[in-house]
């Protein structure tokens, strides 16, 4: 049985080193690393937001909802987009909108404020998972 490997957008498959593979594993754990608090700590910040805003923890925690449908179920559009794009420009835009969601977060007054916050860091955080699961 034979696979064929399509080549990447803009160039031709070449082979890749034993050290880059391993490079490709460390950048991934570091971004999986990085995105992962976002998710993985967001319990440590509800108690800070409920006595600040006096949300209902139900209210709150219904961005995490929002974070984990939008970081799930965007992941089909995201393979398409790193298929078109490559891994590079897919977690960096990951990235970007993952440090934009703790900004906008940070500065949320309203709930629907918090809502977006979330929705915005579900697609940084599904683009790095994505990408960095995909490389594997």
């Amino acid at each position: 049985m034979s696979q064929s490997i399509a080549a990447p957008p803009g160039g031709s498959q070449a082979p890749i080193s034993e050290g880059a593979r391993w490079m490709q594993i460390v950048v991934g754990i570091v971004c999986m690393v990085a995105a992962a608090n976002i998710q993985y700590a967001w319990t440590l910040f509800v108690p800070e937001i409920q006595a600040t805003h006096g949300w209902t923890r139900a209210s709150i925690q219904t961005a995490f909802t929002v974070f984990v449908v939008v970081q799930t179920w965007l992941t089909p559009i995201e393979g398409y987009f790193i298929d078109r794009y490559g891994p590079r420009v897919i977690v960096a835009f990951g990235g970007v909108m993952t440090g934009l969601s703790w900004i906008v977060d940070s500065y949320a007054g309203s709930l629907g404020m918090l809502y977006v916050g979330s929705a915005i860091g579900g697609i940084g955080v599904g683009c790095v998972y994505a990408t960095c699961v995909n490389s594997a």
